[in-house]
Parts: C-alpha cells; sequence; structure tokens
C-alpha cells in the first residue's frame, strides 16, 4: 500500500538538515544543468504564456540588459508565467521567470529592466548558491516534486522551488545594486527601480493577495528604497545637467512624455534659459495636450541656443498655430442627440452593473465551496517519497498525469478568479475593479458636456463619443459574459473533484511489484480514470480561460477609451506623438491622421489595430479592414485572430501610461 500523505513540516525539516556544500564546488556547467532540471519542473507545473509580442517585448529588455554581464557563460533565458501574482524569480544557470501579472503592474519598460535587473544580479553574485548553502538545498527540492503529490505542490501558487529557500536580505541589497547598474548601462531609467518599489509599497500597504508572493520572496520594498537612495545613480546632488538632460531627452525619444516633460521642468529650475530643456519642455507639453503652455515654452526656446534650436521652436510654434486653425473646421456633432446617447449609456451601465455584481457574489460563494472540497482531499493525496520513479516506468506515468491534474486545476481555480474578483462593484464605499473604471470614464465623458462653452479640446473630442460609448458597452457586455463563464467552469471543476475523490481511493489500493513499480494490473484498472480526470480538468481550465480572456478584452476596451481620451486624436499635431510612440513599441506608426477621420476610427483603435498587428506580422490597414468587413471592433479581431487579450491590455497600458505615467506622484522626486 502506498504510504499517505507526509506532512509539509517533515518536508521542511529536511531542509533545514540539508549539508552546506560550498558554491565554488559546484561549476558553471552543473549549475546550468541543475537549472535545467528546476526549469522543466516549473515548464510541467504552470502555465507558460505562448504569445509573441509579449515575449518579443520581454525578450528584448531581457536581452539589453544581458548583453552587460560578466557571467558570459551564463545561458540566459526568461519565461513569462500566465499567473496574475506580482511576482519575479531566479533559479540556477541564467534562468529568469516573471509572473504575468507583474508584468500588468509595472508601468515601464524601465521598470520592467529593473525587475529583470534584480533577477539577474541574484544569478550574476550566484546567490542562489551561496546562501545557506542552496546547492544542496536545491538538490533536495528537485526530489520533493515527486516526494509529495503535485496537487498540493501546486495549489495556491507555483511550484517556485529555488524561492523556497529565501534570500537574504544582503543578497537582495547586492542584487538591486547590481541590476541599477546593470540598467544604467544598457540604457534604461535607473530612477525607475525607485518607483518600481514605490509602486509595490501602495499595492503592499493596500494588503492585496495580488503582491502577496513578492513580499514573500523579497524583503520590504520600503527598506530597499532607502538604500537605493544612497546610490550615485540615484543622487541628484551627484549628476551634472547635462546628465540630467541627456535622461530627460532619453525619456522623451523613447515617447515617455509624462516623465519627459518633469524632467525638462527640474532642468529648468536649474538652468532656466537652457535650450535644450526649453525645447524638449515644449514638445511634451504638445505630446500632453498643454498647448498655450507649449507655445509659450517653445517661444522662449526660440531666443536661446543653437540656430537648429531655435528652428525646430519656431516650428512648432507654427504647427500649435495651424492646430488653433484646424479646430474651427471640425464638425461638432448634435450635443442634444449626444447628450440623449451619453444617459441611456450609463443607465445600461448602471443596469448591467447590478447583474454583474450579483453574479460575481455567486461565483466567489463557487470559489469558496470548490477550495473547500479541494482542502478536504488534502490527506488523501499520495506519497511517493520512498519510491524511484524510474523513467518510463508506470509510477512516471501516474505522476505525469498528477501533475497536468493539477496544472490544470490550478490555472482554472486563477482563471475563475480573475473575472469574479476583478470586476469590482459599485456599491457606495466599495467602488472598485472594472466596474468603477467603467464608471470614472463616463463621469469623465459627461465632464465637459456640463461647462458652458465646452472647451475646444473637448469639442474636437466629441465625434469619437458614440465609438467609445459602444466600446464600453461592449465592456459591460465582456464583463458579464466573462464571470459566466468563470462560474461555469467552477462547476465543471466542482463535478471533477468528485472523480479525483474516486481517483485517489483507487490510488490508495494500488500495490507495488518486486520492481517498485504500479502493478500491471493495478495500472490497467487505474488508467481510464486517471486520463478521464485529467481530461475533466483540463477542460475546466479552458472554460476558465475563456472567462478570463473576456475579462482582459473588457479591459482593453476601456482603455481604448482612455487612449482616446487622451485628445491625440484632435489634431495632426498631437496624433504624430502617439505616431511617434505606437513606431517606438510596434514599429509601427499606425495609420495617417485624415484616414483615421475618414474611417470613423478613434486613437484607441489605432492603438489596438497597431499592437495586433505587431502580434500576427500583419499590418494595422489589414487589421482595420477586416473590422470593417466583419462589422466588429479591433479587439473583437484580435480575439478571432487569436491574440491573448492580457498581452493586448498590457501593451495598451504602456501607451497609456507614456502620456500619464506621473513621476511626481512617486514617493522619492525625481531627479
Amino acid at each position: 500500500m502506498m504510504r499517505r500523505f507526509v506532512p509539509i513540516l517533515t518536508i521542511l525539516a529536511l531542509l533545514v538538515a540539508a549539508i552546506p556544500v560550498p558554491a565554488g564546488a559546484v561549476s558553471t556547467q552543473q549549475e546550468v544543468e541543475m537549472g535545467q532540471q528546476e526549469d522543466q519542473q516549473i515548464v510541467e507545473s504552470s502555465v507558460i504564456e505562448t504569445d509573441p509580442l509579449l515575449n518579443a517585448y520581454v525578450q528584448g529588455i531581457a536581452g539589453n540588459l544581458w548583453n552587460q554581464v560578466a557571467r558570459k557563460d551564463v545561458p540566459y533565458s526568461i519565461k513569462i508565467i500566465h499567473d496574475t501574482s506580482v511576482n519575479s524569480f531566479a533559479t540556477l544557470g541564467g534562468f529568469v521567470y516573471l509572473d504575468e501579472g507583474l508584468i500588468d503592474f509595472v508601468q515601464s519598460d524601465d521598470e520592467l529592466a529593473g525587475v529583470i535587473g534584480h533577477e539577474t544580479g541574484h544569478i550574476e553574485r550566484r546567490h542562489v548558491l551561496t546562501m545557506n548553502s542552496k546547492a544542496e538545498i536545491l538538490n533536495i527540492l528537485f526530489g520533493i516534486a515527486s516526494m509529495f503529490s503535485p496537487l498540493i505542490y501546486n495549489f495556491g501558487g507555483l511550484a517556485e522551488a529555488g524561492i523556497m529557500a529565501k534570500i537574504s536580505r544582503e543578497d537582495e541589497i547586492q542584487a538591486d545594486r547590481y541590476g541599477l547598474q546593470l540598467m544604467s548601462r544598457a540604457g534604461y531609467d535607473p530612477e525607475s527601480m525607485v518607483t518600481m518599489m514605490s509602486h509595490l509599497t501602495v499595492l503592499a500597504d493596500a494588503k492585496s493577495d495580488l503582491v502577496t508572493k513578492y513580499l514573500q520572496d523579497h524583503p520590504d520594498p520600503k527598506a530597499r528604497v532607502a538604500h537605493l537612495l544612497g546610490y550615485p545613480e540615484l543622487n541628484p546632488k551627484d549628476l551634472t545637467t547635462d546628465e540630467l538632460l541627456v535622461r530627460a531627452l532619453s525619456d522623451e525619444e523613447r515617447a515617455r512624455y509624462e516623465f519627459a516633460s518633469t524632467r525638462f521642468e527640474k532642468i529648468l529650475q536649474r538652468d532656466p534659459n537652457n535650450a535644450e530643456a526649453l525645447l524638449g519642455l515644449g514638445q511634451a507639453d504638445l505630446a500632453l495636450g498643454l498647448t498655450s503652455k507649449s507655445e509659450q515654452t517653445l517661444a522662449e526656446a526660440a531666443q536661446e541656443g543653437t540656430p537648429e534650436t531655435r528652428l525646430a521652436a519656431d516650428q512648432g510654434i507654427a504647427a500649435l498655430r495651424q492646430m488653433e486653425v484646424e479646430r474651427v473646421n471640425l464638425t461638432a456633432p448634435n450635443l442634444s442627440k449626444l447628450q440623449t446617447a451619453m444617459t441611456a449609456a450609463h443607465a445600461s451601465q448602471a443596469q448591467a452593473a447590478a447583474q454583474i455584481e450579483a453574479r460575481a457574489e455567486q461565483g466567489r460563494d463557487q470559489i469558496k465551496s470548490v477550495n473547500d472540497r479541494i482542502q478536504a482531499l488534502q490527506y488523501e493525496l499520495p506519497n511517493f517519497g520512498n519510491i524511484n520513479v524510474r523513467r518510463g516506468s508506470r509510477i512516471e506515468a501516474v505522476v505525469k498525469n498528477m501533475t497536468l491534474i493539477a496544472r490544470s486545476l490550478n490555472s482554472a481555480i486563477m482563471d475563475a478568479g480573475t473575472p469574479i474578483d476583478g470586476v469590482g462593484s459599485l456599491e457606495t464605499n466599495k467602488r472598485s475593479g472594472l466596474l468603477k473604471e467603467g464608471a470614472d470614464i463616463y463621469r469623465e465623458m459627461q465632464r465637459p458636456l456640463r461647462m458652458t462653452p465646452i472647451p475646444s479640446d473637448s469639442v474636437a473630442l466629441l465625434p469619437s463619443y458614440p465609438a467609445m460609448l459602444n466600446e464600453l458597452s461592449l465592456a459591460d457586455s465582456d464583463m458579464l459574459r466573462s464571470v459566466d463563464a468563470a462560474r461555469a467552469s467552477l462547476v465543471m471543476l466542482d463535478q471533477s473533484i468528485g472523480d479525483l475523490d474516486g481517483l485517489l481511493k483507487q490510488l490508495d489500493q494500488v500495490q507495488l511489484d518486486f520492481n517498485g513499480d504500479i502493478n500491471p494490473g493495478d495500472y490497467d484498472m487505474l488508467a481510464p480514470t486517471l486520463q478521464k480526470v485529467s481530461t475533466e480538468f483540463n477542460q475546466a481550465a479552458v472554460a476558465a480561460s475563456e472567462g478570463a480572456q473576456l475579462y482582459n478584452m473588457a479591459r482593453s476596451r476601456q482603455l481604448s477609451a482612455r487612449i482616446t481620451l487622451l485628445g491625440v486624436g484632435t489634431s495632426p499635431e498631437r496624433y504624430k506623438t502617439l505616431q511617434y510612440a505606437l513606431k517606438q513599441r510596434f514599429g509601427s506608426t499606425g495609420i495617417d491622421y485624415r484616414t483615421m477621420l475618414r474611417d470613423g476610427l478613434t486613437p484607441g483603435d489605432v492603438t489596438a489595430a497597431t499592437i495586433l498587428a505587431a502580434d500576427i506580422k500583419s499590418t494595422p490597414e489589414a487589421v482595420i479592414a477586416k473590422a470593417k468587413s466583419t462589422g466588429t471592433s479591433i479587439i473583437d479581431v484580435a480575439n478571432a485572430d487569436g491574440m491573448h487579450a492580457w498581452p493586448l491590455e498590457i501593451f495598451m497600458g504602456l501607451t497609456y501610461l507614456d502620456y500619464t505615467d506621473n513621476p511626481a506622484k512617486e514617493l522619492h522626486p525625481l531627479s
């Protein structure tokens, strides 16, 4: 008879009893081989994100950093784990992992570079080997995956073997220092490591479950910030005006318009007549819609600096004046009809919100019920600790199937919880989630309609209102469908858990032969049930992923409206700033301004089409043509073409943050 599950306390005792092995006794080749073994376990027990554009984005940033590393003999690699948690970790031999939730959480390429740089620092400094004899600990951990059931090993989080041995505070500080140097040499803004910590601090203070794993695996962000601010890269007193100007120009070159504006203003506090800073600030303010301020600043730049600076300033002023001429030619919609449409849309949203909230509440009860049933099975799980799981054996087949069941279970629970927990509420004092975001967008759209006269910038936005209202209505529909899909997957899970219980009872009766393998007769009896349960859990995971896809489509639709509300489509000059940002990120400027207006598109539509085109190796024009021919939105086309909605939302969010990521809100004032 197989022995019952060994309590986790026993495993922890094994870790404490590990015999130290000097890090120097492990060669790079051995380290890489150990990392490959752990990577195999992580890949088998996790869902790895395959979206090509998101992987190319992460690989590009990581590659820039790894061009600067000292350990050239380490074959660095990075994988994205489909997990909503805000976390990252590194293992042996150059393996780095990012949860998709962390990529969604960062607010710039530079912040992501800071995270990857930090994890690279652990590998470069061989922390996984040196901290508390991790070489021996990890050797033991490699066996733990087969020592107790994958169900418990995976449930509630990723099987992060290398992270069970906590990194010391000293190692974390070293990794921060190395990551800071690495990202600076690679051309990323070192200040972004501080802003990332600032965001984590806010999230930690809110006690969000999303950041729980990060706080378990890393020290308090506040303590890390205190150390970071002592380094010369982050001390404003150690930076010359020219160095600050280089950073500001880099921000503007990479379309970080809000950051660039703030930095140029800091430079002008030191040197009010700095022509390059005046020119840069004027151009950044144009992108941000501060046209009067932009013209004033450019006029000052035209009086200073080189002939090239003065010429650029004069051209900018001429463009701004042309903007005012073109505003007169824009056709304003029927305000009475628009107001009626707004009122109807708001009422429809309130009705949809009531349905969404009620069904999400029922979904939360379902999640609790499923979790309770899973926990009740804990002591029925078999233990393979004293069994040699040989390659090609029947026991190996059982273990692999149990791993697949565990992975499907984890994926289903996570994806089902994404919409159920994420749609939020409009209840008084409990406003949250996507419902709150949608209501806030409606409120922002309504605000100028109550003003007399309506500001010219707002008048220029009004032609886009019908398209935005349609997108927001579709977002509400997606939210409702996402919750329904999540609840349906939970019903499937609930039914499958009963079959899993039966499978575990069968496993409890399995006998081993003289070779330490499962008897052929017992395996033949077990195999059909094992396959049936594995298929059932996989189907539940697929159903839950459909709910998560719909939820992230709703998020993308809201971001499309947000991008349009920036006002970047109100003139050719401001639209050029969006085209420039799209070119930097996705290698395409989208479509030209006149085509956008002619086809009744919004800047949000153009952004989504450009992202999808980059993902599927097409063109924005082809994507837009497909949307027109099918009578659907760009985001529906993205879904039909198989793009994962989470990466779409991530990239739309990064584009939006180019204009709105305000460094003044961070804990540390930017230099």
